[in-house]
């Protein structure tokens, strides 16, 4: 009897020492918020398959992205990451990364709107083993919709903006919510705050018009017309039309929300978790609402983001790391993870029931519907820099919008170009 309990303590033993351990990059993450969260529904997985998790959480301040590239290049790639998107597309390209076709089965994905997936799919020829595959999945979307003071608007005597609501109302909105309260010829409320810092808030206007960042052949498409109209509508709104806020070329976001809540703007764009902040300051005064309809496109693209889970090529778990991606990603875990952290999930059945009787968050769940990630490209961040870069010197009276286009479209030829890409 004593032969076999040693035998038994030695089989546990080497049972729990050989135990598969899969290690998780997690980018971001705030330790009074989402982080319980993810590690309650690790700690559930741990105990349910019998394979332990080494969380490391990486502070996006910390540089996530630079981190894994490190790790894949040295050999000490984690099993699992969740990067920011559309980072997956940029570690395709060196096929860092896993297609997840062979790791997740058919029932998983068709949980997710395929514009989701889509997202996530890699559109580049070379290599040609990863186009057309599915290379990460979302945890959640946070597309961007407009936020308005709802008392600001009835001051001024408009009724809310309903979600068919096209350029000219928006502009109609936003010049008479621009106006001297207390007639001392300043400017008080500024109809809608935007910032050039970010260049989505430009794109979602190209996109709008009908433009894109790249054309079906991989090249720059700055200077098509679409894309010029687009433009031109967002820099009216500053120079011809004047109802942006002073300071808006190089403005935080942040600063943008802070200045809503002031009332010193009465509309401005911004993502769900803005808005679980928004109604803790103003309670009911806040409102939200789909981006205007272009009259001649009919389309009202929003972007949206993602963080979206990978598996490097070099992981050496690969399978328990699929598992764990499917855990964290079920309906029951994504909905609680979402409903903390202030974002919208990425699967459908989650997103119904998030949404369910919440004004503000339908004004997201109805947005999705036209959103689009941005450009799919391994050099993403180039596009931003010009992009961003072209449109703050138009803003700044330094070059004009043709100019500002002209350069950006340069610009990006001769970048891609030096990087191998042709077309």
């Amino acid at each position: 009897m004593r032969k076999l309990f040693v035998l038994s303590v030695v089989f546990l033993t080497l049972t729990i020492c050989l135990a598969t351990e899969v290690t998780f990059w997690f980018a971001g993450g705030d330790p009074q918020l989402d982080l319980p969260v993810v590690k309650k529904h690790i700690k559930a997985f741990e105990e349910a398959t019998g394979i332990k998790v080494n969380l490391v959480v990486i502070p996006w301040a910390e540089d996530p992205h630079t981190k894994l590239d490190v790790a894949i290049m040295s050999g000490k790639a984690p099993d699992l990451a969740k990067v920011g998107s559309p980072r997956e597309h940029a570690l395709a390209w060196s096929k860092s990364i896993e297609p997840l076709e062979k790791y997740l089965p058919k029932d998983f994905l068709k949980a997710f709107p395929e514009s989701v997936l889509l997202g996530s799919t890699y559109k580049m020829n070379k290599p040609e083993e990863m186009s057309g595959k599915i290379v990460g999945i979302p945890y959640f979307c946070h597309t961007r919709v407009i936020f308005y003071r709802k008392d600001i608007l009835a001051e001024r005597g408009l009724p809310e903006p309903s979600s068919n609501w096209t350029w000219n109302d928006f502009l109609e909105y936003a010049k008479r919510l621009t106006f001297d309260r207390d007639n001392d010829g300043q400017i008080d409320v500024y109809g809608f705050g935007a910032s050039a810092q970010y260049a989505y808030q430009l794109m979602i206007w190209v996109w709008q018009a009908g433009g894109h960042m790249i054309n079906e052949n991989g090249a720059p498409a700055i200077t098509t017309d679409a894309f010029r109209k687009g433009a031109k509508f967002f820099v009216d709104l500053f120079k011809t039309y004047k109802v942006v806020q002073p300071g808006a070329v190089n403005a935080n976001l942040a600063d943008v929300r802070r200045q809503l809540v002031a009332g010193q703007i009465a509309m401005y764009i911004d993502t769900g978790d803005a808005g679980t902040a928004l109604r803790k300051e103003l309670g009911d005064k806040i409102g939200a609402v789909v981006l205007p309809t272009n009259p001649e496109t009919g389309k009202k693209t929003s972007y949206y983001g993602a963080d979206v889970f990978v598996i490097p090529s070099s992981a050496k778990h690969k399978e328990e790391a699929a598992k764990l991606l499917m855990w964290l990603c079920s309906k029951e875990n994504m909905l609680e993870y979402c409903n903390v952290a202030g974002f919208i999930p990425s699967r459908l059945d989650s997103a119904e029931l998030y949404v369910a009787g919440d004004k503000i968050m339908k004004a997201f769940d109805e947005q999705m519907s036209d959103s689009r990630p941005w450009v799919e490209h391994p050099e993403y961040s180039a596009f931003t820099r010009i992009i961003r870069a072209a449109i703050q010197d138009v803003l700044s009276d330094k070059i004009s919008l043709e100019s500002g286009l002209e350069r950006a479209q340069k610009e990006l030829e001769s970048h891609l170009k030096d990087k191998g890409y042709t077309w």
